[in-house]
């Protein structure tokens, strides 16, 4: 992965091919519109005239981030690929500064679906339309850990006009209300950390997704559950009816509780998590982030992922020896070393340099059909478990039908192989870490406006 990852406004383009499950599924989704709808013509509105469905979202960790050159990776990318991909749509997404900037475009025609964050309830949404709900999530008041100062007290610090303010003012704490225009989960907490605030309203993902930047917050309660939605465009009665039975049917088969579950943090930022990869940053990644960047470079990738995958194999300890005597801060195997032309894998500078040309020649394996960020699961699966093991998935995945270019289907085929359950948590793990590096790096993923960068996949 190359190239700055301050994320300008960008735009990417998935191209797709009818196939026949696609006209059937979309022969049905027809017949559900005259189900529903008996007075109108049935007819394809502008979206499937073009022939590309334009979303405009918010990113970040619960969102999409960029992934390498031409790509993006996240829970909504995912979601959005897999939609655009059925109704043999071409996906183009551009991303925005904040939520209001979201609502503007739809108001205006821009796009067609919104990712905005927002809560389904929030009165900034009164006139769209919403889909099923994609999650439903905790709403959480944030507090620093040293933070006593009462509820009916404290300064609340939330998006103005927002779910969240309304929140707040039904608990009768209108008075208590700092309320922020166009704030960013990240400036909300921020907001707190530095004690100008004492609580912030957050959903729980957004929080989890931003803990190991902010190590000393916490959640106090729970103040009731949100549900998020894609956000549509009213006319588009069509697309919210296909929308729909996309969302009902990946909460059916299951893909939308793996895409939840791999692009989520679980337990990894728990207290005692964050804080030890906080002192981890802070201590032992000082003495090796150059080298890092510089054999990151030499191999064309994004040096936070390199680094993640040392920190998931040793915590950057160079002295970490494993339960079967791999040793070292990528914790290479003696053959693997000798393959990489090492001398030492003992000595942290020669164990990254090799690491990170391991890691390339698992990339180099694969086949140009595999995409990112597949391509960057199916490596770390590689890395960790090796290339045949990846290799054998593929052919099972592509022999029960489902897509062998795909991480989401290859990692459900990948657990009959022996060692899977530890490659899958592997990946996971790692991916974690890279996206806590982008953001606790200063290499944020505040959107800017003036830009657009268009992929074709």
């Amino acid at each position: 992965m190359t190239g700055k990852l301050a994320l300008p406004a960008k735009t990417a383009v998935l191209k797709k091919c009818f196939c026949l499950a696609q006209w059937r599924l979309i022969a049905m989704l027809l017949l559900s519109v005259l189900i529903f709808h008996p007075s109108a013509e049935v007819e394809f509105d502008s979206v499937f005239e073009r022939g590309t469905l334009h979303v405009i979202g918010v990113a970040g960790p619960t969102t999409f981030l960029p992934h390498g050159a031409e790509g993006m990776r996240g829970l909504q990318y995912e979601l959005l690929r897999k939609f655009a991909e059925e109704l043999n749509l071409n996906l183009e997404i551009t991303q925005a500064a904040n939520a209001e900037s979201v609502i503007r475009a739809l108001r205006s025609g821009e796009a067609d679906i919104g990712i905005t964050g927002l809560a389904n309830h929030d009165p900034r949404l009164t006139a769209f339309a919403n889909s099923k709900p994609y999650q439903e999530l905790a709403q959480q008041l944030i507090k620093h850990h040293q933070q006593n100062t009462s509820v009916l007290e404290a300064r609340i610090a939330v998006n103005a006009h927002s779910a969240e303010a309304q929140t707040i003012e039904n608990l009768a704490l209108e008075d208590n209300l700092v309320q922020m225009r166009h704030a960013s989960p990240d400036e909300l907490l921020l907001e707190v950390n530095t004690g100008e605030v004492d609580y912030v309203v957050l959903n729980e993902a957004e929080f989890a997704a931003r803990r190991a930047a902010f190590p000393h917050l916490k959640s106090k309660t729970t103040l009731n559950t949100v549900q998020l939605s894609w956000t549509i465009r009213p006319k588009n009665k069509q697309l919210l009816d296909f929308a729909n039975h996309f969302l009902q049917s990946s909460q059916q088969d299951g893909t939308l509780t793996r895409l939840t579950a791999f692009y989520g943090q679980g337990e990894t930022f728990n207290p005692i998590g964050v804080k030890t990869f906080q002192r981890d940053m802070q201590q032992r990644l000082p003495l090796y982030q150059e080298q890092f960047k510089s054999h990151a470079d030499k191999y064309a990738m994004d040096w936070r992922l390199l680094a993640a995958i040392g920190y998931q194999e040793s915590k950057w300890d160079a002295n970490a020896i494993s339960p079967t005597g791999v040793t070292g801060l990528m914790m290479l195997t003696k053959g693997t070393a000798k393959d990489m032309g090492i001398e030492n894998r003992d000595n942290p500078y020669q164990s990254i340099q090799a690491g990170a040309r391991y890691y390339q020649l698992m990339t180099e394996k694969l086949p140009d059909t595999v995409r990112e960020p597949d391509r960057t699961w199916m490596a770390l699966a590689a890395y960790n478990m090796g290339y045949g093991h990846v290799l054998k998935a593929r052919k099972i995945t592509q022999t029960r039908g489902d897509d062998p270019n795909k991480w989401l289907d290859v990692s459900r085929h990948l657990r009959q192989l022996p060692r899977s359950g530890q490659a899958l948590v592997y990946v996971q793990e790692v991916r974690r870490y890279y996206d806590a590096l982008l953001l606790t790096t200063k290499e944020n993923w505040v959107a800017s406006v003036d830009k657009k960068w268009v992929v074709t996949q």
